[in-house]
C-alpha cells in the first residue's frame, strides 16, 4: 500500500500556496530546492499547480517560477498531476490570467500540450467559462505551421470544441474573434457532432425574437447605442464629440442601474449574435460547395425551427435560397414549423409568395399535423388553457386555408380526418379550458354580485341623508352628482359583467367556441367588471369627501388615496389576463409578413 504520509508533512509549503504566503517557505526552499517541484498531494499537485488554481496567490507563483528558473529546473515547471494537467492547465481551468502569463513567458510551446484527457489549456479556460483567461491564451496559442507535427487547436474536433463552447459559454465577441483568424473553424465539428451553427441556433434568448423586454425596456433598448466592438455596425453622422458624450452617459447609467446593464447587455449579444450567424453563411458560401452549405447551414435549420430561432433561418435561406428545400432525415420546413408551433418560422415560409402554396399543399398530411397537440413548451406562451385553445384553433385553421381542398378530407394511417385527429389530441386541453373558463367566470360573478347589491343599496343610502321634501341633502354639491353617476356606472357595469359570466358558465363549450365567442364574453366582462370595481372606489370617494367636507384635507385625503389600492390590485393581477384576451381575440393575427428581405 502506498504512503501518503508526505501530504501532511508538506501541509505548510500547500497552506502557503494556497493563501500567497511566500515569506513562510522561501526559507526552507532555499534549505531544499526540490520542494519547490515535489508533488505535495494525492493528485500528484505541485505548490505551483496550487497557487495557479487559487487566483489569488500570484506573488508565490511569481517568486516560485524565478527561483525554480534561477536554480537551472526550468524543465519541471510544467510537471504533469495525476490528470496529466501542468500549472498552465490548472491557471485556465480556474480563470487565473496572471499566473497563465507568467508561465507562457517561459514557454510558450506549453499552450499546445494536451492533458490525458486531449485538452489544452485554451480548451480549459472556455470549458470552465473563464474569458479573460481564455482571450488571452487565444493570442499566444498559435496554429500548426506548414509541416510541422501535431494536431492544431483550430482544426478538426479541437477547432469544433473550441468554437462551440465559446458560444455555449456566451463569448460571442472572442467568437468573433476567433472566426475571423481561422475561418474554416466554423466548418468543424465539435466531439459531439455539433457545428457553431448547431449551436447558435439553440440559443433563442441571444436573438432579438427571443427578449422579454416589456414596452419600457424595448424604449430603452431602442436607445442604448452600441460600440462597434460590440456589434455596432452602422456610424452616426453626429459629431465626434456628441457620440462620445452618448456613449459616456450611457456607461455612467449602466453602472448606477443594473437594470440598463441588463438592457444593454441583451442589445450587445442581439447585435453579436447576428453578426456570427452573418458571418458563418459569408464563409460557407465563399467555399463555393452545395455539399458544404447543405451540411453546415442546413443542419441547423431544424434546430432553429425547433428553438424559434427564426432570425437564423431568415439569413441562412437569404445566403442560399435553396435551403428552403433542405430535407435530410424527411425534414420538412413548414411541416416543423408546424409541428412546433413556430409562428415566425412559418412566417417566413408564409411570405415567400412563390413557395408558400406549393409548400403546403406538397404535404398533404400538413392539416393532420396541425391537428396534432403543440408541445408544452409553445403551449405555454399564452396564458391559460383557454387561450391556448384558441391558439390552437388558430394554427388549424391558417393551415386549413393554404392545404389542397381534397386534403382537407384526407384520411391518415389510423383512418382519421384532420378534424378528427385536432378533436382527439386536444379533449384534455378543452376539457382544462372548460374547467378554467368556469372557475375564471364563477370567481368574478362572485365579485360582480356583491358590487351589484353594494351600488344598489348605495342608492337609496344617500350620503347626508334627505330633507324633510325628500330631496338629497348634499343635491346641489358636484361631489353628490359624481357620487349618483359613478354609483349607477357601478350598477350598471357590474350588471353586464353578471351577464357576461354567466353566458360563459351556461355556454356549450364547443371547440370552435374558444376561437372567439368565450374569449368575447370573458372581455366584456373583465372590462365590465374593471369598471365596476373603478366607479365603486369613486362613489366611495365623493361620499368620503361629501361626509368629511369640514373635517379638513388631512383625514380625507389619505382615505380618498386609499380608494385607489383596489382598482392598482386588480391592474395588476388582472390587467395582463386583459390584456391578452384582446390582443389575441381582437390584435393583429400571429401569422403576418414579417418583413421584406424574403418575398421574391
Amino acid at each position: 500500500m502506498a504512503n501518503y504520509d508526505y501530504i501532511i508533512s508538506d501541509l505548510p509549503i500547500y497552506k502557503a500556496a494556497l493563501h500567497d504566503d511566500w515569506d513562510s517557505v522561501s526559507d526552507m526552499f532555499d534549505r531544499e530546492p526540490e520542494l519547490m517541484t515535489k508533488r505535495i498531494t494525492y493528485w500528484w499537485e505541485t505548490p505551483l499547480h496550487i497557487a495557479a488554481g487559487t487566483d489569488r496567490s500570484h506573488r508565490f507563483v511569481e517568486k516560485l517560477v524565478e527561483r525554480i528558473v534561477a536554480i537551472g529546473a526550468k524543465d519541471k515547471l510544467f510537471e504533469m498531476n495525476w490528470y496529466g494537467n501542468s500549472p498552465l492547465h490548472h491557471a485556465a481551468k480556474f480563470g487565473n490570467t496572471t499566473a497563465a502569463k507568467i508561465l507562457v513567458e517561459q514557454s510558450p510551446e506549453q499552450t499546445r500540450v494536451r492533458n490525458k484527457a486531449g485538452n489544452t489549456p485554451l480548451r480549459m479556460a472556455v470549458w470552465h467559462g473563464n474569458k479573460e483567461v481564455l482571450k488571452y491564451l487565444f493570442t499566444v496559442t498559435p496554429d500548426l505551421l506548414p509541416g510541422e507535427e501535431g494536431v492544431s487547436p483550430y482544426t478538426g474536433v479541437a477547432g469544433g470544441d473550441l468554437i462551440t463552447l465559446t458560444i455555449m459559454a456566451g463569448f460571442y465577441d472572442v467568437a468573433l474573434d476567433i472566426i475571423a483568424m481561422y475561418p474554416d473553424i466554423v466548418l468543424e465539428k465539435d466531439r459531439n457532432n455539433h457545428t457553431a451553427l448547431q449551436i447558435l441556433a439553440q440559443k433563442p434568448q441571444v436573438f432579438p425574437s427571443g427578449s422579454t423586454l416589456r414596452f419600457w425596456g424595448r424604449f430603452i433598448y431602442s436607445l442604448i447605442p452600441i460600440t462597434k466592438s460590440e456589434g455596432a455596425t452602422q456610424v452616426k453622422t453626429l459629431s465626434r464629440i456628441f457620440n462620445k458624450f452618448t456613449v459616456g452617459l450611457w456607461s455612467a447609467l449602466r453602472s448606477m442601474a443594473p437594470s440598463i446593464k441588463n438592457i444593454h447587455d441583451i442589445k450587445v449579444n442581439n447585435n453579436l449574435s447576428r453578426l456570427l450567424v452573418e458571418s458563418i453563411c459569408r464563409i460557407v458560401i465563399e467555399k463555393v460547395s452545395h455539399e458544404k452549405a447543405w451540411t453546415i447551414l442546413g443542419s441547423a435549420i431544424p434546430i432553429a425551427v425547433r428553438y424559434g430561432t427564426h432570425e437564423l433561418i431568415e439569413e441562412c435561406i437569404l445566403t442560399y435560397p435553396g435551403l428552403i428545400w433542405y430535407n435530410a432525415n424527411r425534414f420538412s420546413l413548414i411541416l416543423e414549423a408546424v409541428k412546433q408551433r413556430q409562428e415566425r418560422v412559418y412566417n417566413l415560409v408564409y411570405q415567400m409568395s412563390r413557395h408558400k402554396i406549393h409548400m403546403a399543399i406538397a404535404h398533404e398530411n400538413a392539416l393532420h399535423m396541425a391537428g396534432k397537440l403543440a408541445p408544452p413548451h409553445r403551449l405555454n406562451v399564452v396564458t391559460g388553457a383557454a387561450l391556448q385553445m384558441q391558439r390552437e384553433i388558430q394554427w388549424f385553421q391558417e393551415v386549413q386555408k393554404f392545404v389542397d381542398p381534397s386534403y382537407e378530407e384526407a384520411l391518415n394511417k389510423n383512418g382519421q380526418t384532420p378534424r378528427m385527429v385536432f378533436t382527439d389530441a386536444h379533449k384534455g386541453l378543452l376539457k382544462d379550458g372548460r374547467e378554467w373558463m368556469k372557475d375564471t367566470s364563477s370567481s368574478c360573478t362572485v365579485v360582480a354580485a356583491l358590487i351589484i347589491t353594494m351600488a344598489f343599496a348605495a342608492a337609496f343610502t344617500l350620503p347626508g341623508g334627505n330633507q324633510d321634501d325628500g330631496n338629497p341633502m348634499f343635491l346641489t354639491r358636484n361631489a353628490f352628482m359624481l357620487f349618483i353617476l359613478s354609483d349607477a356606472l357601478a350598477l350598471f357595469s357590474s350588471s353586464t359583467s353578471v351577464l357576461m359570466f354567466l353566458g360563459i358558465l351556461t355556454s356549450r363549450y364547443a371547440e370552435d367556441d374558444f376561437l372567439y365567442a368565450l374569449p368575447k364574453k370573458l372581455t366584456i366582462g373583465l372590462l365590465s367588471l374593471f369598471m365596476s370595481i373603478a366607479a365603486t372606489m369613486i362613489a366611495f370617494s365623493s361620499a368620503l369627501a361629501l361626509v368629511l367636507k369640514n373635517k379638513g384635507s388631512w383625514v380625507a385625503a389619505p382615505l380618498v388615496l386609499a380608494t385607489s389600492i383596489p382598482v392598482c390590485l386588480f391592474c395588476l393581477l388582472q390587467f395582463p389576463l386583459l390584456v391578452e384576451l384582446v390582443k389575441s381575440t381582437y390584435g393583429k393575427s400571429i401569422f403576418h409578413q414579417q418583413n421584406d428581405r424574403l418575398i421574391h
